[in-house]
């Protein structure tokens, strides 16, 4: 995950940006030393004046939405810049006349200086108005990554659960029968289970950890379901060191299981592609149901509607969703151009 921008660093980049354009921009005839030293001086001060705004006052009250205090300090921060530069103009205007050096620039210092504060507002306030809306931006863009960060953080800890309560239920009754069978589905847990607890805190995983996930997943219903279900898995994967999100596919898996048709006549089934080509993957599910399985599907299907949200957050529109059902089949497609 990236660091945050420190926040005094995009103040001082930007008043080194400014004092570029406007001192060294200058056409004037005065040396390059005496441009350097104005230089300096204007960005030194600009960045001492406005850090206090932009640190302790200005950010959080644009993080409360008090747009009143908000034109308060605005307009001080803008007075108070304003001061500081017909203080300096007047300071160099002083050692012009005493001989110190001559810089044109503040040759002519005849005006008032209140006449040259009201010159000078209003480029003043540009600039504030500038730094105000690229450190506005800056706390917009910050606070909407947390907030998917957060999202994300939540839609994982409501996906995580399913899978533990689907098969701990079953390693309790499986220990009064088969003690050995239920000591090697619990290994076969806890390698999920550890999947879920640390690669599912990460921002992204290798696919083929991924895949080895899924494996797992489906070799524990395997053992719950025993020779009832009939269960096809293809694994066709070009490289599997491509990074994708923890835990983006197993809702689709779990959802098959979950609502798969349990019928004595007729064993459901499930069909599982996995396709990687370049940078599309492709997740294909199809299982048997009945039909109070799919109506029960709609009520319920909280990792689904999950899944789809995170797949808004993560990829925008790089990601094509259709789900197709019938009386007797349930089918999901998910493709992702990474």
């Amino acid at each position: 995950m990236k660091k945050r921008t420190p926040q005094y660093l995009i103040v001082v980049v930007f008043w080194i940006a400014i004092a570029c354009l406007i001192r060294f921009g200058y056409n004037g005839s005065d040396s390059f030393y005496l441009k350097l030293l104005n230089f300096g001086v204007f960005t030194l001060g600009s960045i001492l004046v406005t850090l206090p705004f932009s640190n302790k006052l200005f950010i959080p009250t644009l993080s409360h939405h008090k747009t009143v205090s908000f034109l308060v300090k605005f307009v001080l921060m803008s007075l108070f810049l304003t001061i500081f530069y017909t203080l300096i103009s007047e300071l160099f205007h002083y050692l012009n006349i005493e001989g110190f050096f001559t810089m044109k620039e503040f040759d002519s210092g005849q005006n008032h200086i209140l006449s040259k504060m009201l010159a000078g507002l209003p480029g003043t306030m540009s600039a504030s108005f500038m730094l105000c809306a690229i450190l506005l931006y800056y706390e917009y863009s910050d606070l909407q990554k947390n907030h998917l960060e957060s999202q994300l953080q939540i839609l994982h800890a409501q996906i995580n659960p399913h899978f533990m309560f689907n098969v701990l239920n079953y390693i309790y009754v499986l220990m009064q029968k088969d003690v050995e069978l239920a000591s090697e589905l619990l290994l076969k847990y806890s390698d999920t289970l550890r999947y879920q607890l640390y690669s599912g805190q990460k921002e992204y995983v290798k696919l083929e950890q991924e895949v080895q996930f899924l494996k797992n997943f489906i070799d524990v219903e395997k053992f719950r379901w025993e020779d009832k279900l009939d269960v096809s898995c293809n694994w066709q994967i070009e490289s599997g060191n491509i990074n994708i999100p923890p835990l983006l596919f197993i809702p689709f898996i779990e959802n098959a299981f979950k609502h798969v048709a349990r019928s004595k006549e007729e064993k459901g089934y499930i069909h599982i592609l996995l396709e990687q080509k370049k940078k599309v993957i492709s997740l294909k599910v199809e299982n048997s149901v009945s039909s109070p399985s799919v109506k029960k599907e709609k009520e319920s299907g909280i990792g689904l509607k999950n899944v789809k949200k995170r797949l808004k957050i993560l990829y925008g529109e790089r990601y094509l969703l259709n789900t197709k059902e019938t009386d007797n089949v349930y089918f999901s497609q998910l493709t992702i151009f990474i």
